[in-house]
């Protein structure tokens, strides 16, 4: 299936010392027309030297503003609401802007510094003065490409980190496994996914992002037993939010939140009874969950039903039943595979029209820009 990641397509971006010697390399390789025996040595060493300062601006010029291009446009109405979110997070897209908007401007300082030497090499005195002139042209382009080292190492970090992020489909529904550290949902992702879920990690952190891949068959009718095709399920692991206010969430929760919002067309939250210190805390994670995705539908799953005693399911559905009475719950293993799988495709048939809805608004303004 499909996975957009765009900061895949982004080649990679060198250091400045690095990016003038390819562009130096490049310029004094290229021979010069019109610098033949039979023209005088003055004119001939004019516009050899103009030549290759033409040559350098461009050269440079069009390394930077290659740079600017394949960087997406850092707003969700061309890329991933999920990408800009981690993003600004991460990096602050405020800065990055910033620092793209420089890499342009020093590409417009390279064509004045071209202006400022050209004429004065095609008006050149002597051969040695036109050597110099070139030279004072590159000495001064390098300088101003130098002064971006920093800013182009910023750019290949936000590069290379963001670029390990899963890939995400918006054409196809998307659940985002949200709940508690700790309560079993790489397990889940794992335990379901037909391939090796792809890995991948957040930016400034080891926290792993797991998506996984589960074919739901579609039938044609209630009778049908071969289905005419299936819808490909993205499903996605969230690193665990603590239950406590927004402002007190670290950068793994904050990023687990971006997920959810704007990735999530349906939400399986994983509830561990057997955290019995955090059954409180998991409460009021759910409570939030349900408050602010109301309009996301909800699969609730209770984990590790093999680890609880007949004595301890009972005590479950009592718990249950006090805390969120008009909300039911599947209690079971992360390692029964069939069973998951039969709840997620029963889930999926059950709220398909408005997991399509949802798919649909967090989809088009996306599609609508390519």
């Amino acid at each position: 299936m499909t996975s957009f990641n765009p900061f895949r397509e982004i080649i990679p971006i060198p250091e400045a010392e690095k990016l003038f010697q390819m562009s130096h390399t490049a310029v004094m390789k290229t021979s010069v027309r019109g610098t033949s025996e039979n023209v005088p040595p003055l004119l001939r060493m004019r516009r050899k030297e103009a030549t290759r300062i033409e040559l350098l601006s461009k050269e440079l010029r069009s390394r930077l503003f290659r740079i600017v291009e394949e960087f997406p446009r850092l707003d969700s109405e061309t890329i991933n609401a999920y990408y800009v979110e981690i993003l600004d997070l991460s990096y602050n897209i405020n800065e990055l802007k910033k620092t793209l908007g420089s890499i342009t401007g020093t590409a417009e300082v390279v064509w004045k510094i071209k202006r400022e030497h050209l004429g004065n090499a095609w008006r050149a005195d002597s051969v040695i003065d036109a050597k110099f002139i070139r030279r004072s042209a590159f000495g001064r382009m390098k300088s101003v490409i130098m002064q971006l080292n920093e800013r182009l190492q910023f750019l290949e970090r936000v590069r290379q980190e963001m670029r390990l992020l899963p890939g995400i489909d918006l054409n196809q529904p998307i659940f985002c496994i949200a709940g508690y550290p700790n309560v079993g949902k790489s397990s889940l992702v794992n335990t379901i996914t037909d391939a090796t879920p792809e890995i991948g990690v957040y930016p400034f952190t080891t926290k792993e992002v797991t998506l996984g891949h589960l074919k739901i068959p579609i039938f044609g009718s209630k009778d049908a037993i071969k289905p005419l095709t299936n819808i490909v399920l993205q499903i996605v692991d969230t690193p665990g939010i603590l239950d406590r206010p927004l402002t007190e969430r670290n950068q793994i929760e904050l990023r687990a939140l971006a997920a959810i919002k704007t990735l999530a067309t349906a939400i399986v939250f994983i509830f561990d009874f057997s955290q019995y210190e955090a059954l409180q805390a998991q409460i009021n994670l759910l409570n939030q969950i349900i408050d602010e995705f109301s309009h996301v539908p909800l699969l609730l799953i209770g984990s590790k039903s093999d680890l609880l005693t007949e004595e301890q399911h009972a005590d479950f559905s009592q718990f249950w039943k006090k805390n969120f009475p008009q909300k039911e719950i599947k209690l079971l293993s992360m390692r029964d595979k069939e069973t998951i799988i039969d709840i997620f495709i029963n889930f999926f048939h059950s709220n398909e029209t408005k997991i399509v809805k949802v798919m649909t608004q967090r989809a088009e303004p996306w599609i609508d820009s390519k």
